[in-house]
C-alpha cells in the first residue's frame, strides 16, 4: 500500500489579512478634538488677558477725601463717642489707603503688629501707636473719669491723618 500524504496539513491562508480589524477614524471624534481645543484657546485668552490696573494713589486720595470729610463733621458728643468716631475714621483710612487690616483688629493687635505701617517712618508708626493706645485709654475708661475734651482727641486725629497722608 501505498502512503497517503496528511490531508490535515495546515495551509497559511493568505486572506487572513483581512480578519484584522482596521482603525476608521469616527466623526465624533474630530469633533471631542475640537471642543477641547476650543477650551484650551478660550483659557488660554482668559488667563493672558491684561487685568486692569488698580490706581493705588487714586485710591489713596479718595480714602483720604473721605476720612476728611468725615473729621469735617463736627460731633457734639462726649470724649469716648469722639474717641470711637476718630479711631474708626483712622483705621478705615489705613484700610483703604495702607491695605492695612486695622479695621478688624483689636488696639491690641493693631499696636503689637511688627509689620504694621510699615510704608511709614519709625517716628510716625509710634505716634500713630500712641495716639491708639490713647484712644483706647479714653474708649474703655471707667465712666466717671474724665479724660480729656471730645474737641482735642477730634483735632488731634485730623492732624495725625494729614501727618500719615503726607508720608
Amino acid at each position: 500500500m501505498e502512503e497517503k500524504a496528511n490531508s490535515l496539513e495546515l495551509a497559511e491562508s493568505r486572506d487572513a489579512i483581512g480578519l484584522v480589524p482596521t482603525w476608521e477614524p469616527q466623526l465624533w471624534w474630530f469633533f471631542a478634538a475640537a471642543a477641547v481645543i476650543a477650551v484650551a484657546v478660550v483659557l488660554l485668552i482668559l488667563l493672558l488677558r491684561k487685568k486692569p490696573r488698580v490706581d493705588l494713589l487714586k485710591e489713596k486720595r479718595e480714602a483720604y477725601q473721605e476720612a476728611k470729610t468725615a473729621f469735617g463733621v463736627k460731633e457734639s458728643g462726649d470724649a469716648r463717642e469722639s474717641a470711637i468716631l476718630v479711631s474708626m475714621i483712622l483705621r478705615r483710612y489705613l484700610a483703604k489707603s495702607m491695605k492695612e487690616p486695622a479695621l478688624f483688629e483689636t488696639h491690641e493687635e493693631f499696636v503689637s503688629r511688627h509689620d504694621g505701617l510699615k510704608d511709614l517712618p519709625d517716628e510716625l508708626r509710634s505716634a500713630v501707636g500712641m495716639f491708639f493706645s490713647k484712644l483706647a485709654a479714653v474708649k474703655y475708661a471707667p465712666d466717671n473719669i474724665a479724660v480729656g475734651g471730645a474737641q482735642e482727641t477730634h483735632a488731634e486725629g485730623a492732624a495725625l491723618l494729614e501727618r500719615i497722608h503726607r508720608a
